[in-house]
């Protein structure tokens, strides 16, 4: 057995075989731990009606899992023989695999209704909770390892691998593997990658074996020269970066759609910082941030101010801002980084203030805010941090300055997005609901549901009830969903998917039969009381709650004249809704001759061909129809379309010149499988 201090000055070829399974088994690791994070998170959108927090959520359980990893590392280093080390951490490769095969994925659905957040994580417990806990300990771990291998060198540069390995997964994620490959095949592929790091880091434990260490000594005497405020720094740096992290990705998934695109851009840019940052230390001058970072942080207030900003602008903006922030502070951690030995104290440090910022926008501020306020206190930690760090102020005597700042901001932030004043904002997991109301329209107020930074219907509200029954904004007599829903049939059975203000049972009339399916249970509070849309129809009228497809699927058939999906989050629309799998649950329920109404008005995505391919794979005709704005009688311009097997209808709106017929591309049918984003972007 050779020791340490037995170990003669290596060569490069020697130094290099003595690394490699190290720098294998991280680098695989850390392209695992970040290519199964879209993949999973992609499995469970369909389970909570496709809602924006379902990364966060999932983004949660990852930075919690990592800071349980590298507690684990801790704790071995720490308390383990050498020994003992390795033979605890064989058995938990061993463990994990056998978990992985045996549970072949994700769980049974959850009901989404229920605490959605607790269940989303749990769903990832049940399915990859062991194999990630493994993947995430084996970074601080392994490099624990080969810094007393004998190569004398500090392992800092493995950190930067791993961060490279990640930063591959979630850019070849998009652009590769999704537009080419189902689920079901990426699971297989990620699987067959753990086999392969089960091997590497075999190996490293082959390795690590021929070394006798007293761990415990030397990580001691490491810890011993690191004080509490130094460790508190670590935490506080890390923190600021996943919280903006999380509010930048939270914002565009909000605004635009809840896609790994969307998610992985925003972290690609975090992971990027800190390759540059622990890579090429010299990359980080202060003198140059001093500038930068101020501009960043306003850039980040002003977009937090305006929710309608296109996303040509709030794209590049929020990610240069992210950028920017990010580079701070882990240019800043680079530099208070501890010697070698004393690493394990340093990830668990920054793992902490990873899994407080996830836990701070998962669940405290959906708890404690109105609206998505993440990204206000996010700057604010920034602002703190930088007087501290590139003005050497002390933070102090600012923090009093800094919170009043933020209150002031909180408040201001609440009435920028939509017209009118807010009478009423409430928020939970599906995202934050507003109700306002404007100017006096036709003797009455003009009262609107907002979500984000879209206006989802609305009402004027007046005695008269029949002009207060009148559909408005994207509901109009002309719209897609006005000509299906003004067919002269003598009795109407309709199904909705999306509640909104229940403006559609205005098409009601005496003898139909009106469902609406919807998922989040505030929007149903607030449309009975808020707006009389589902009170003065003259149809009988039920609202399900939970997500439209799940509840469609276990339903009996329900024999709908007329089905409308009209589910949007923000300006996001839930993709699972639009899958061959969904339309044919949808056919189920409506009858041969009967129309499905599909509302795709969007600033970002052109889902036109998206219809029109699964139309012409169920043998159905895809009718556009794009009605105009008429903003003094609260009309919007809108487009749907129609999929129908009715020749006659197909053949009316034709000839009066309301509709076009829209023809099968090349896009590829999107399935529960495969869906790809990038292919209707505008």
């Amino acid at each position: 057995m050779t020791t340490l201090t037995e170990t003669t000055p290596a060569s490069k070829l020697v130094t290099t075989a003595r690394i490699a399974p190290y720098a294998a088994s991280i680098f695989t690791s850390a392209t695992l731990l970040f290519l199964i994070q879209p993949i999973i998170a992609k499995q469970l959108l369909p389970w909570f009606g496709g809602a924006a927090a379902v990364w966060t959520a999932c983004m949660m359980f990852f930075q919690t899992v990592l800071l349980f990893g590298y507690l684990y590392a801790h704790w071995s280093i720490r308390s383990l023989s050498h020994r003992a080390q390795l033979l605890t951490h064989v058995l938990l490769l061993a463990l994990s695999a056998v978990v992985l095969w045996v549970s072949g994925g994700t769980q049974s659905h959850p009901a989404a209704l229920d605490h959605p957040a607790y269940r989303a994580m749990t769903a990832l417990a049940g399915s990859i909770g062991l194999p990630y806990f493994v993947l995430s300990s084996t970074t601080p771990l392994l490099q624990s390892w080969y810094s007393r291998s004998g190569c004398g060198s500090a392992p800092y540069r493995l950190f930067a691998l791993s961060n490279l390995g990640a930063l591959l997964a979630l850019l070849t994620y998009p652009f590769v593997i999704e537009p080419a490959l189902d689920t079901r095949p990426q699971l297989a592929i990620w699987r067959a990658g753990y086999v392969l790091f089960l091997i590497a880091c075999g190996l490293a434990v082959i390795r690590t074996s021929r070394y006798q260490v007293d761990s415990y000594a030397v990580e001691s005497r490491a810890g011993s020269g690191v004080g509490l405020r130094r460790k508190l720094l670590w935490v506080t740096l890390a923190s600021c970066s996943s919280t903006l992290l999380l509010a930048v990705t939270n914002k565009l998934g909000q605004d635009i759609a809840p896609v790994p695109l969307l998610w992985i851009a925003p972290l690609a840019v975090y992971l990027i910082s800190f390759i540059i940052c622990f890579d090429h230390e010299s990359h980080f001058r202060a003198g140059i941030y001093r500038v930068l970072v101020p501009g960043a942080l306003v850039a980040l207030i002003w977009l937090g101010a305006n929710p309608g900003v296109g996303i040509r602008i709030a794209l590049p903006l929020c990610l240069a801002g992210l950028f920017t922030v990010c580079m701070f502070c882990h240019g800043q951690l680079a530099q208070l980084k501890p010697e070698s030995s004393g690493q394990t104290s340093f990830y668990l440090c920054i793992s902490l203030g990873g899994a407080l910022g996830g836990l701070f926008v998962g669940l405290v501020a959906p708890a404690i805010f109105s609206d998505f306020f993440e990204l206000q206190v996010a700057v604010s930690m920034g602002l703190v941090l930088s007087l501290r760090f590139l003005f050497g102020y002390r933070p102090m005597p600012f923090l009093a300055i800094c919170g009043l700042a933020a209150l002031v901001l909180l408040r201001l932030f609440g009435g920028l997005a939509g017209d009118g004043a807010v009478k009423f904002q409430g928020r939970n997991f599906y995202g934050v609901v507003a109700i306002r109301e404007g100017v006096k329209r036709q003797g009455g107020t003009v009262r609107t549901l907002v979500h984000g930074g879209t206006v989802h219907g609305g009402q004027v509200i007046l005695a008269d009830q029949r002009t207060r029954r009148e559909p408005r904004y994207y509901y109009g007599r002309e719209s897609g969903a006005g000509l299906a829903l003004g067919r002269q049939l003598r009795t109407h059975r309709v199904g909705v998917v999306g509640l909104g203000v229940g403006t559609l049972a205005a098409y009601g009339r005496h003898g139909d039969y009106y469902r609406f399916y919807e998922i989040n249970p505030l929007v149903e509070t607030l449309a009975r009381t808020k707006f009389t849309y589902l009170e003065d129809s003259e149809a009988t009228v039920e609202v399900v709650l939970g997500d439209a497809r799940l509840s469609l699927e276990s339903e009996p058939d329900q024999k709908f004249d007329t089905l409308v999906l009209d589910a949007f989050s923000g300006d996001s629309i839930p993709i699972h809704l639009l899958t061959r799998e969904a339309f044919l649950c949808y056919f189920r329920h409506v009858k041969r001759d009967g129309v499905i109404a599909v509302h795709i008005s969007n600033t970002y995505l052109n889902l036109a061909p998206v219809v029109a391919a699964v139309a012409a794979a169920f043998g159905r005709q895809a009718l556009r129809v794009v009605s105009q704005a008429h903003p003094e009688q609260q009309i919007s311009a809108a487009e749907w379309v129609l999929v129908t097997a009715n020749e006659e209808l197909a053949t009316d709106i034709g000839q009066k010149g309301r509709g076009e017929v829209l023809r099968a591309e090349k896009t590829r049918l999107w399935t529960d499988q495969y869906s790809n984003i990038l292919g209707v972007l505008r």
